[in-house]
């Protein structure tokens, strides 16, 4: 069932295959990748996952007379990216459904993909930036990804000048075709901020990497 809140390709990126997951009408509500992720994308299950956070609980708001406390949303949209410790700067393009029925990729090696249907970085829930780990012709923008510790900090700054400092807390590889897509993309009270790029071996034949690598980053304590 998990599977099913939110299922979504981990890199629909050139760096890891050369093709674009077409999307119809008829398979917008859950298609399976034809991609070498194997992932599927569920574009309508993210929206009522959502809603399903919302409403699950039942209200009895309606004859308090306590002031309804309500949590402060400190999500930006991303413009930019900035990773010190391996000296990424990248600017951020949002990824979503395109008008003829794709989902969109980078299309520069050097700039960062977030998914902007779903969590905004510094909202509570798993925000995703996706990135370029190489290209034909050499390193792309996520080359040195891996390089990452807990502790480092990755800074996002929003359309408005803003900026929101998160902290590395974990780092996995998993197959491409076994990720644990409710952990990377699910909800979460957490204001997470997820990476994700290619990695290990090559494989010719599919025209990808055989891996991903996720960086888990959450929001710092006084940016909340």
């Amino acid at each position: 069932m998990l599977r099913l809140l939110f299922l979504l390709s981990l890199l629909l990126l050139a760096g890891c295959t050369q093709e674009q997951i077409p999307i119809t009408k008829e398979n917008a509500s859950q298609i399976h990748a034809s991609n070498p992720s194997g992932i599927e994308v569920n574009s309508k299950k993210l929206i009522e996952s959502k809603t399903d956070q919302a409403t699950s609980q039942p209200s009895t708001f309606g004859t308090s007379k306590e002031p309804i406390i309500r949590d402060q949303e400190v999500g930006v949209i991303p413009t930019s990216l900035s990773i010190p410790a391996i000296e990424v700067h990248a600017k951020v393009m949002n990824v979503g459904l395109l008008e003829n029925g794709q989902m969109g990729v980078p299309t520069d090696y050097m700039e960062v993909g977030w998914f902007e249907p779903g969590t905004k970085p510094g909202d509570r829930g798993n925000a995703v930036l996706a990135g370029h780990v190489d290209s034909k012709t050499g390193p792309a923008i996520f080359f040195h990804l891996e390089k990452l510790q807990v502790g480092d900090e990755v800074i996002v700054t929003g359309e408005q000048g803003e900026n929101l400092t998160f902290i590395v807390r974990d780092k996995k590889i998993f197959p491409k075709d076994n990720a644990p897509v409710f952990e990377i993309f699910g909800y979460t009270s957490r204001r997470m901020l997820n990476l994700i790029t290619c990695t290990g071996t090559f494989d010719r034949k599919q025209g990808g990497h055989i891996d991903r690598l996720v960086i888990y980053t959450e929001l710092k304590e006084d940016n909340q």
